[in-house]
């Protein structure tokens, strides 16, 4: 037996489609039994967020796995980065997260990590994309069991223990934008009172009525920089529909891009682990290069995608990883996503500096970058990478992900999404003016017919 629409929810980096049309739960019982026959699982974790078609879907992937004789451990709500905690602190042969990220809430989907924490990479979601298709299943005589597990105290414990804010007297204002990251709220309120936590969004709301759990977007930070200003707060985080993704805005309420706050996060990682490998992707400023260079380590480039990241990070034996979407993964952390990880770094780097994010930031930040551009495009990608080519003959011309055009002035990648259909658009150089020129002058190429 096959499905038509098998290649449209194998996704490169997980499972993931509208709910029922796409990924429905006999396919999720089947998912289960494929996964189980394939990694020969023993016990498994299932959390999930807070959408409509959650309940469902983890019923029929507990029923696939407690008929596979697989022991289920039960999450409950928990965000992302909870579910690889999970998976890398205990001896669970893997973990699903049901999510579909900051997708609307018609969709779903699963995040599978197995053996302390190791993402499912494109490559494994294409046998059990096979197995599901092809194989059938006959149930185990012995059924495996269903246990539950609250990973909330335990987290927050964790983090109490590793971090500390004494005398900081900083203050926050969170938006988990009616989304899982509401959980994160009672993470940042244990350091009180040396932390004032203010939120804005923080009831559940899968319509996420809003705006999108995207800090990716900077108008999805419209009401989060208001709030920064309006409550004098020190900083101000965003997180994504599944929390594994975290926007930051400083004091003056200005939208900070991830790679900047990679370069100061690397700043306290590497006076830990001196010259310690750090993995970002194609995207990402020369600053963070700059700085990272400046600090006397090595920074390496890689495809964009948390499994690219994460597989790359391991390979290296990296202690940090940063894709600009705002996925911060660490050593400490699986070489996952750390949830609230890199905001507490960024409020110790600040108590410890006396510093504003805002100054932090300055000092950083050293080249011009246009931030994500998409386009809807009217020819092939293909075709467009070749105009540019010719366009700029006089660059250097890499494809490691889309294509990547630097000269000793600027540079700029062209990328087709994963999730959506479009291109997308970064470009940096050396002054705002060539900034913008350059990008206007590489739209016009991407979006002409």
């Amino acid at each position: 037996m096959t499905f038509t629409h098998l290649n449209t929810i194998y996704r490169e980096f997980d499972i993931r489609g509208k709910y029922p049309e796409e990924i429905t739960d006999d396919e999720v019982y089947k998912i289960a039994r494929a996964l189980t026959l394939h990694f020969k699982v023993k016990q498994v974790a299932i959390g999930h967020d807070i959408r409509p078609s959650a309940e469902n879907l983890k019923s029929a992937l507990t029923k696939g796995f407690i008929e596979s004789g697989v022991d289920v451990i039960d999450l409950g709500l928990c965000t992302t980065p909870m579910s690889y905690y999970m998976c890398g602190s205990t001896e669970v042969d893997m973990t699903v997260m049901i999510t579909a990220s900051h997708m609307p809430s018609a969709y779903n989907g699963l995040k599978i990590t197995v053996e302390d924490a190791r993402p499912v990479t494109k490559d494994i979601l294409q046998i059990i994309k096979e197995i599901v298709g092809t194989h059938t299943f006959s149930e185990e005589s012995t059924h495996g069991t269903i246990t539950t597990h609250a990973l909330q105290p335990d987290w927050i414990k964790r983090f109490k223990a590793r971090h500390d804010l004494s005398g900081a007297n900083l203050s926050v204002v969170i938006d988990p934008a009616n989304m899982i990251g509401i959980l994160e709220i009672d993470t940042f309120k244990a350091f009180a009172p040396d932390l004032t936590v203010h939120t804005i969004f923080a009831d559940y709301d899968h319509t996420c009525p809003n705006h999108e759990a995207n800090p990716i977007k900077h108008e999805a930070l419209d009401s989060l920089c208001q709030e920064v200003v309006c409550k004098k707060a020190d900083l101000g985080i965003a997180f994504d529909g599944d929390a594994d993704r975290v926007g930051f805005v400083d004091e003056t309420g200005t939208p900070v891009p991830s790679d900047l706050i990679g370069a100061l996060i690397a700043r306290v990682i590497l006076e830990q682990y001196p010259q310690a490998v750090i993995i970002t992707d194609v995207r990402s400023s020369n600053s963070l290069v700059t700085e990272v260079e400046r600090l006397g380590s090595k920074i390496i480039r890689e495809k964009v995608g948390h499994t690219n990241i994460r597989t790359r990070m391991r390979s290296e034996n990296a202690v940090f990883g940063i894709e600009l979407s705002g996925h911060f993964f660490f050593r400490e952390s699986y070489f996952s996503e750390g949830g609230p990880l890199p905001a507490f770094l960024i409020m110790e780097l600040m108590k410890k500096e006396k510093k504003t994010l805002s100054a932090l930031v300055a000092e950083v930040r050293k080249f011009h970058h246009s931030g994500e551009i998409n386009s809807h495009i009217l020819k092939p990608a293909e075709q467009i990478y070749s105009e540019l080519q010719k366009a700029f003959p006089e660059m250097s011309a890499t494809r490691q992900d889309g294509l990547t055009l630097t000269a000793s002035d600027w540079w700029c990648n062209v990328r087709p999404s994963a999730n959506d259909p479009v291109l997308r658009l970064n470009l940096e150089a050396n002054t705002r003016e060539q900034m913008e020129a350059k990008k206007e002058a590489v739209l016009t190429i991407i979006r002409s017919k």
